[in-house]
């Protein structure tokens, strides 16, 4: 079908027991078939250590241990401007989305009876997957930091 479109990037949830949950092409999720992959990840949301995305090229991942990311096994942290550290002893929470758009290809003629046709077909998909955290300091303090991977 000339409208599929195929995820560039799957994703790997490694969680604190061993388990690894993982995305295939079918994005469908193990505990209810009529939901995304991710629902198996929403459910264990707490046992998330490292999340992951990965393509044949590329590996993009964050720690929800200590909020370090790795970008093709090269970590590397990322922390909010207004302050230099965070303090420890807070909760990592995983931030994760995908946006998803597509193009929709309009035309339209005018005809010698003044008579206008038109058409629409769908276009190109394009991604941009948003990977991060979310911090609960135990002052109190919500801090954020994501990376976004076009």
């Amino acid at each position: 079908m000339p409208n599929e479109f195929r995820l560039q990037y799957l994703f790997e949830a490694h969680l604190k027991d061993g388990t690894v949950i993982r995305q295939d092409d079918r994005d469908c999720s193990t505990l209810d078939p009529t939901k995304s992959a991710y629902y198996d990840v929403a459910q264990r949301m707490d046992e998330v250590r490292v999340f992951g995305l990965y393509n044949d090229e590329h590996t993009y991942s964050v720690s929800l241990e200590d909020g370090h990311f790795e970008i093709d096994g090269v970590p590397f942290s990322a922390q909010p401007v207004t302050m230099p550290c965070i303090n420890e002893g807070g909760k990592f929470t995983l931030v994760y989305f995908r946006d998803h758009q597509q193009d929709l290809v309009v035309s339209a003629i005018v005809g010698e009876d003044g008579q206008v046709t038109q058409s629409a077909k769908p276009g190109e998909h394009r991604h941009q997957y948003r990977l991060g955290w979310v911090y609960d300091d135990p002052n109190g303090k919500t801090y954020s930091q994501t990376i976004v991977i076009i």
